[in-house]
């Protein structure tokens, strides 16, 4: 097991805490609550916690460079929303509410562009799901397909690699990227997880390795360039959805974790089950890339695609 230590334990009871990161420019750690319709903002090191609302479950987000605004996707699909104000500011809905497929995980390339994939939510065995790239004026692209559960959207410190996770088959897969055009190539299998450990939200260190948050196997594994293991955090929640690096140093690991479908029994002895967990540890993360936001907020009216 690597070498870290619990610092705290933010006790939210999140149904379905998910997509964690790091806000450098206020200090403090963002995630989403998808079943309840919550953004979460938690100063660091004060630990002052705002929440707020949101119009339909945010399943994934990143910052961009306006104020207030997130760039996010939310169950159906892409918006630019402005989470105090309660508004959104520019919409492309892709999924229609009875479809049995949501949005799910997404991130931020080193270039400022927005990805997000889909995934099956009805329980059928389809492999429906894809991975969308959103760029800086709207457009959008399908990158891959024939997916179940999107999920792990990462890239390396350099940018020149993509990971992506299909978490019902328990695979992580490495792309090669090319960062002037978000075009992905030669998809290889990175690492597959044990039986019953699920590849969830992930994210990289500034050695190049992967951290991926393990669902039901109660931690982050840490991952070497070549796709071998290279260490583990465990943590007192089975359901652990993601994980992020941020602080002034960039060497605390925030992890989410989710209380969503656990029995009663289970619960009873999880107390931890859908907190926040804050962890010091010798490695640095990678500060994250900002939207562009100009070009949507400046599209009137909204724009609204089937």
């Amino acid at each position: 097991m690597l070498e870290v230590e619990l610092l705290d334990v933010i006790e939210v009871g999140n149904t379905l805490g998910e997509g964690v990161q790091w806000n450098a420019r206020d200090q403090s750690v963002w995630w989403t609550d998808i079943q309840a319709c919550r953004l979460y903002r938690l100063g660091w090191p004060d630990c002052q916690l705002e929440v707020f609302e949101t119009p339909e479950r945010l399943c994934a987000f990143a910052f961009t460079d306006r104020r207030d605004c997130i760039i996010a996707a939310f169950a159906s699909g892409f918006a630019l929303y402005d989470y105090r104000r309660a508004e959104v500011l520019w919409q492309k809905t892709l999924l229609a509410e009875d479809c049995g497929m949501r949005f799910n995980d997404g991130g931020i390339d080193r270039q400022g562009r927005f990805w997000a994939g889909t995934m099956v939510e009805d329980g059928s065995p389809r492999a429906d799901a894809g991975l969308f790239r959103l760029e800086h004026d709207g457009s959008l692209t399908q990158l891959a397909g024939e997916l179940q559960i999107s999920n792990g959207c990462s890239w390396d410190a350099q940018g020149s690699t993509f990971y992506f996770a299909d978490s019902p088959r328990r695979e992580i897969y490495r792309y090669e990227f090319d960062s002037a055009t978000g075009e992905l190539s030669q998809r290889q299998l990175f690492a597959r997880t044990m039986m019953n450990r699920y590849p969830d939200g992930a994210t990289v260190d500034s050695e190049g390795y992967l951290w991926s948050a393990q669902w039901r196997g109660a931690r982050v594994e840490r991952y070497a360039p070549d796709g071998s293991g290279a260490g583990a955090v465990t943590l007192p929640a089975s359901q652990i959805t993601c994980a992020a690096f941020g602080g002034p140093e960039m060497d605390l690991l925030f992890v989410t974790s989710a209380r969503d479908e656990l029995p009663q029994w289970t619960l009873d002895r999880e107390r931890f089950a859908g907190s926040l967990f804050i962890l010091q540890t010798p490695f640095r993360g990678v500060e994250d890339a900002l939207f562009a936001a100009a070009d949507l907020y400046d599209c009137a009216p909204l724009l609204h695609s089937a």
